[in-house]
């Protein structure tokens, strides 16, 4: 059976849902033929092939010897996933050999993703909290004011940032923290422009 690389925490894929599949597919071409210049005694070959179902394959050699497949996955929800598959029929020796260069091949390419694109390690953005557990907390506090806007609407009533607080103060959910009105504000601000949305896979 294949071995599929093994999840990183959730910081490490940070901002991924976001991704567009085409630019990460442009960014694994690039991260290949760098790590084919930085490792030229490995003498890496790639053949890239385009499967069903939102997946690409690239099946690398090494000196003619099957290395692994490097395989992308769009997501239907947006985003994808990075991963890589070991061949199948090797002994126990060569399969220890090759994962360990497989898993340097593919956090390379996981690296060169995060910083062409902004996400994951080199995901970097202003005005919001750093610690990701509080990033998550904004994320689910910005879809708590959209749903309860919503249903101000239906009423056909407009709310202010005062009754938004007091949404929050009088929840009923004891898992929804409590923010005040500066927090608040700072969260319908970077909500409204889309920050947050970073956050939807989590």
């Amino acid at each position: 059976m294949p071995t599929k690389s093994k999840k990183d925490k959730p910081r490490a894929h940070v901002g991924w849902s976001t991704l567009n599949e085409a630019d990460v597919l442009q960014s694994v071409s690039n991260g290949l033929r760098q790590y084919k210049l930085n490792r030229p005694e490995l003498n890496l070959e790639s053949r890239r092939y385009k499967l069903e179902d939102g997946v690409t394959q690239w099946q690398m050699r090494s000196n003619g010897v099957p290395l692994c497949n490097i395989v992308v996955r769009a997501n239907r929800k947006g985003g994808v996933r990075l991963g890589y598959e070991l061949p199948e029929r090797v002994t126990k020796d060569m399969r220890q050999l090759i994962e360990h260069e497989a898993k340097q091949l593919h956090e390379h390419i996981k690296i060169r993703i995060d910083a062409d694109n902004n996400v994951g390690t080199h995901w970097e953005i202003t005005g919001i909290p750093k610690n990701l557990k509080t990033r998550i907390q904004w994320y689910k506090a910005w879809k708590d004011i959209k749903e309860y806007r919503r249903s101000c609407k239906r009423e056909g009533y407009k709310p202010t940032l005062a009754d938004i607080v007091d949404f929050f103060k009088y929840a009923d959910d004891k898992d929804t923290p409590y923010f005040n009105e500066s927090t608040l504000r700072k969260i319908i601000r970077v909500g409204e422009d889309g920050v947050l949305d970073n956050f939807k896979s989590y």
